[in-house]
């Protein structure tokens, strides 16, 4: 999964800047300093040093001696109040685990929220060629995810409207799907066959397959994917697809869905 991103058309820079900033602080692990900072999110010095000032007033970044920066006590508050909101129901980890077992692949589990479908939870496969672990947290580019398409798919009209309704549909390989009809066709195809696929359009040399987890009243909530590099893709797909869709429909049978799975 392609885990660097630019601003969504309509995003607000210096906000986006002062984001990547704190991304690059957290991946640093207190080793960065604001020359390393500025160089890997591509800011001039200048501003580095007025966003790390800003943050570091708000208590969101903490200057530790010999100029490097960490995270700050504020962030605190934000996790205590984003666990609270979205914790996530054990047995999606546990059929998570599961399918890292059976499929030895890079696997995860993304929630829809706040009209967004974010990875939740993560396991990076183990085998000789592999892809790197997809990051919890990660939400962008909802039109080429195959974890997003899943989810989509199955949502009433509305929740796509809101979904697409500040995202440009942008092309991030030859292969993403830019064009609005041809995406809503690609929704009715997911409906059809009940898993989506992103053959390379989020990122080159990656493959993902993806089925959605269902809640209670029928409506997604989620989806569990595969990603895989796509070398071996056309290989595995089927026999990945089939655990997939066994662990999202025993996910969503303990959430107390009923029905038919997928849903019709």
């Amino acid at each position: 999964m392609q885990t660097s991103r630019s601003p969504s058309r309509g995003a607000l820079l210096t906000l986006d800047r002062g984001i990547r900033v704190l991304e690059e602080i957290a991946r640093a692990d207190g080793l960065g300093t604001a020359k390393s900072i500025g160089v890997a999110v591509d800011i001039k010095p200048g501003t580095i040093y007025q966003i790390l000032r800003t943050l570091q007033t708000s208590g969101y970044v903490h200057r530790l001696p010999g100029g490097r920066y960490q995270l700050g006590s504020r962030i605190a508050f934000l996790i205590d109040h984003y666990e609270a909101q979205s914790a996530t129901p054990q047995v999606i980890v546990d059929q998570l685990q599961e399918l890292h077992r059976l499929t030895d692949e890079t696997v995860y589990a993304s929630i829809a929220s706040a009209s967004a479908v974010t990875i939740v939870a993560s396991y990076e496969g183990t085998r000789r060629l592999r892809v790197g672990k997809s990051t919890v947290g990660y939400s962008a580019y909802p039109h080429a995810r195959a974890s997003s398409k899943a989810f989509l798919a199955f949502s009433d009209p509305n929740t796509i409207d809101d979904y697409f309704d500040d995202h440009y549909l942008e092309a991030l390989t030859e292969n993403t799907i830019t064009d609005w009809d041809t995406l809503i066709d690609r929704f009715e195809e997911i409906r059809q066959q009940g898993f989506a696929l992103d053959r390379e359009e989020s990122e080159v040399g990656i493959s993902c397959v993806a089925t959605p987890i269902i809640g209670i009243d029928g409506q997604p909530i989620g989806a569990y994917a595969a990603a895989l590099p796509a070398a071996r893709f056309k290989e595995n797909v089927h026999s990945i697809q089939a655990a997939l869709t066994t662990a999202s429909q025993t996910t969503s049978i303990a959430l107390g869905y009923s029905g038919p799975y997928p849903p019709a």
